[in-house]
């Protein structure tokens, strides 16, 4: 039981690391920089493996390209064409991602659950 639980918690925490990356792409979508320079955002998207124990782990990883030339004359980082540098971030796909964190985490909480009510029934039966 308590490995049907580790299993659950693992779940949970790869869907916060993918909420938190979500979050912070979302967030930092318009953050732009120089289009030489490195100065914008770097989005991150989210690896998940297999743990041998049979739960998951996550990590993030750069998003490549991590930026986009875009068109804002009006920025102060604007090169002479008018172009900036705009972390490579869409929107869509950033929404997406956190309906899917919110459902891989309740998912695993229900996990959770069900396996800690089966460890207290066979508490409550062997006690």
């Amino acid at each position: 039981m308590g490995n049907a639980m580790s299993i659950a918690v693992s779940g949970m925490q790869a869907a916060s690391v993918r909420l938190d990356a979500a979050a912070s792409n979302i967030v930092n979508r318009n953050s732009d920089g120089p289009p030489a320079g490195s100065d914008a955002y770097q989005p991150v998207s989210v690896s998940q493996s297999a743990t041998a124990d049979g739960g998951v782990s996550a990590s993030l990883q750069p998003v490549t390209p991590s930026t986009l030339l875009v068109y804002d004359p009006s920025s102060p980082y604007a090169n002479v064409q008018g172009m900036v540098a705009q972390p490579n971030v869409d929107l869509a796909t950033e929404i997406v991602n956190l309906k899917l964190a919110q459902h891989d985490f309740r998912a695993s909480l229900l996990a959770y659950k069900a396996s800690s009510q089966m460890f207290k029934s066979l508490l409550d039966a062997t006690a």
